[in-house]
């Protein structure tokens, strides 16, 4: 005997209601008397469905929900207020017209217009699906005079709203399609609801499209407002008495604040900006966008920059605007807590590096780790938790905290030139090693999906990352710039000189590229030539002083100390140009010899400023103060000359590879003295340790 209908279901019924007859669990219209399994509500997956006659939907996927939310199996019926003109399968499948019986077919009514079709389950109903039954649209045009105006933008959190008509082979349709469909390609940058009003978001470019069914129109350009001018201060400063440096004890912490003013003029307190730092070791950053706390990690120096840069802010654009430096001095002397490493490029049968622990007293030699093969540099990233070995042997990562080598690719035998703030981009050249040019090429290691780039450049001898990691500048011997970005195809500028260092302002809105007999300028933000700063004389190794917007010219004869002071953009918010003030000093101690990129482990700068160290073809080592004048410091023992070596992040220490005795020196840049030497003996056979570095902690 068949089960008796549940008394009142048929009542619910209309002769146009279609029963789903694929159910699991509970059947029947009422379900459960517990109200567990009691309907509450029915959802369904679409509001507004447009369809030319004959076309099926997407199925509607009814849902039921108890009162508390959670699901409920059920019996589903859908209904339709207008069945001659749209008709719904019982798995929820819309067609423009009627249903065979079996389901199969949709055969198109020759009507347009209009029904609400409503699901429903245990007498509750679903919200009504609006559907539009209309001619084939040919095209969608967005109404142009609700386009943005050429080089207009919209500022962040305003509304901008856009129309647009349906088009049947050029008659307007729009009428009978119902609600037009609306998309941004970047959310981020812009938002926009279902009647085409459009809210601003974060700085950028993105595109708007209007659709119907499959057919989309063409996409506008939506700008979001870029800034103009960026203000990074201490946090409820006075506004005209902003507070752009401070000086902290390890563990002080700062809260600071970036405030914009766009390009319509309109101010943004805690401005939606990224924020970086010169020194992850020195202080550290965390906080909202907007708002960041500082917090002073080790004694040393270091400035804060904050930016809107891809890819939380510039999308589209691609031009990075950068704030004023906020200086941070952290006081103290640097603990005797980290690891100077100790390697010779010196070719042997098996490799190694070799660690020597100076928080002994008197330093002592570690376990030497092999390598995979002849090493020809170490970069450390800002942080000190990873540095990169380039070897004959491939690309090598050393963990200097578990004291392990890892061989990452035995491919790529390029010397490691410079790595990314956030260590996730390695840039190598083969070039220095390669005597073929036709041989020469610049990889472009990236760390988060394990990949490495190859491209044919020959003469790639220098490379520097920008301070928020967007972009980096690349030089080559044969008259071109490079420029790398994550967000950017590899772009070629071409140098009047012959390009063999770079480096950029710490601040970020300027690179430096040596062209033989000065320095070449280009803004960041555009890769265009500026005015270039002064010089003594044809630098051959350039760095920066990561506290302040300095930048350090090697010569042949002296040390070129050049300050740069960004101004805001003159017109719009790119480029950023710069004046200049040069301090040159002699140390008087005649030539210093020649030096190439090859030797930019000569130029040792303080994180703070207090000192620069310089390792001249001499038997000693020459220190310069910012501001202040020379200093030279003899070499003790036997050795000769000073190869290469790192500073403490206080700027008051140095650690060197000396030939001659082939030891590690430790340099007092306080009393001006040599005074502890080491014999890391590398390689087991006492080679030269012409590669020495510190881990900046």
């Amino acid at each position: 005997m068949k089960n008796p209908t549940p008394r009142g279901c048929m009542q619910r019924f209309v002769p146009v209601l279609i029963l789903l007859t694929a159910t699991i669990g509970l059947a029947g219209c009422g379900g459960s008397s517990s109200n567990k399994n009691a309907v509450a509500q029915v959802t369904v997956s679409q509001t507004d469905v447009s369809l030319v006659a004959g076309d099926v939907s997407t199925p509607l996927a009814p849902k039921a929900l108890n009162s508390a939310g959670g699901p409920v199996t059920t019996t589903f019926t859908f209904n339709t207020s207008n069945p001659a003109l749209v008709t719904v399968s019982p798995s929820g499948l819309i067609c423009a017209g009627i249903w065979d019986s079996t389901f199969v077919t949709c055969n198109p009514a020759s009507l347009v217009g209009q029904a609400v079709v409503t699901a429903s389950a245990a007498g509750v109903s679903s919200a009504p699906v609006n559907v539009s039954v209309h001619q084939s649209v040919t095209s969608i045009q967005i109404d142009p005079a609700t386009l943005i105006a050429p080089g207009s933008c919209i500022s962040n959190k305003q509304t901008h709203q856009f129309t647009a008509k349906a088009l049947h082979n050029g008659t307007d349709i729009t009428s009978q399609v119902g609600q037009i469909n609306w998309t941004s390609t970047d959310f981020s940058v812009v938002g926009i609801d279902s009647n085409g009003l459009a809210t601003a978001g974060s700085s950028g470019q993105a595109g708007i499209v209007a659709n119907v069914g499959n057919t989309t129109s063409t996409s506008v350009p939506f700008r979001t407002c870029m800034p103009t001018t960026i203000r990074l201060h201490v946090q409820n400063d006075t506004p005209g008495n902003l507070t752009t440096s401070a000086t902290l004890n390890v563990n002080d912490t700062r809260v600071l604040q970036a405030d914009w003013a766009d390009e319509n003029g309109v101010l943004t307190n805690a401005a939606p900006v990224s924020f970086t730092t010169t020194s992850g070791q020195v202080v550290s950053l965390s906080g909202a966008s907007g708002v960041t706390t500082i917090t002073g990690q080790s004694p040393g120096g270091a400035i804060i920059v904050a930016s809107c840069s891809p890819p939380s802010c510039g999308n589209g654009i691609l031009q990075p605007v950068y704030s004023n430096p906020f200086k941070v001095t952290v006081a103290g002397t640097s603990p005797n807590t980290t690891t100077v490493w100790a390697a010779s490029t010196t070719a042997a049968a098996t490799s190694n590096i070799v660690p020597i622990d100076i928080s002994k007293s008197p330093p002592v030699l570690g376990t030497a780790i092999n390598l995979p093969g002849t090493p020809n540099s170490i970069v450390f990233n800002l942080t000190g938790t990873r540095a990169f070995i380039g070897t004959s042997g491939g690309l090598a990562s050393l963990d200097p905290v578990g004291n392990a080598v890892t061989t990452i690719d035995v491919n790529t035998t390029g010397k490691v030139l410079a790595v990314s703030p956030d260590a996730t981009k390695v840039i190598l050249s083969n070039a220095l090693s390669v005597p073929l040019a036709a041989n020469q090429r610049l990889f472009i290691f990236d760390a988060t999906n394990n990949t490495i780039q190859t491209f044919i450049k020959p003469g790639v001898v220098s490379a520097a990352f920008t301070t928020d990691g967007f972009k980096a500048f690349i030089s080559a011997t044969d008259g071109h710039v490079y420029v790398y970005s994550p967000f950017i195809s590899l772009q070629t500028l071409t140098d009047a000189g012959a390009p063999d260092a770079a480096t950029v302002l710490p601040s970020g809105p300027l690179a430096f590229i040596g062209n033989g007999g000065g320095i070449d300028a280009f803004a960041v933000c555009n890769n265009s030539p500026q005015t270039s700063p002064p010089t003594s004389g044809a630098p051959q190794i350039l760095g920066n002083i990561p506290n302040a917007n300095q930048i350090v010219s090697l010569t042949s004869t002296s040390l070129d100390i050049i300050s740069a002071t960004p101004a805001d953009a003159a017109s719009g918010f790119c480029p950023q140009t710069a004046s200049y003030s040069l301090q040159t000093i002699n140390f008087g101690v005649g030539s210093l010899g020649s030096f190439s990129p090859n030797d930019a482990g000569r130029l040792l700068i303080g994180s703070n400023g207090a000192h620069i160290a310089v390792l001249p073809h001499q038997k000693r080592i020459l220190v310069a103060i910012p501001g202040g004048g020379p200093g030279v410091i003899n070499l003790a023992g036997n050795g000769t000359e000073a190869f290469s070596g790192g500073l403490t992040l206080d700027g008051n220490t140095a650690w060197v590879g000396v030939a001659g005795s082939n030891d590690v020196h430790r340099i007092n840049l306080l009393s001006s003295a040599d005074d502890f030497q080491i014999n890391p003996n590398v390689n087991g056979n006492g080679a030269p340790p012409d590669l020495v570095a510190i881990r900046p902690k």
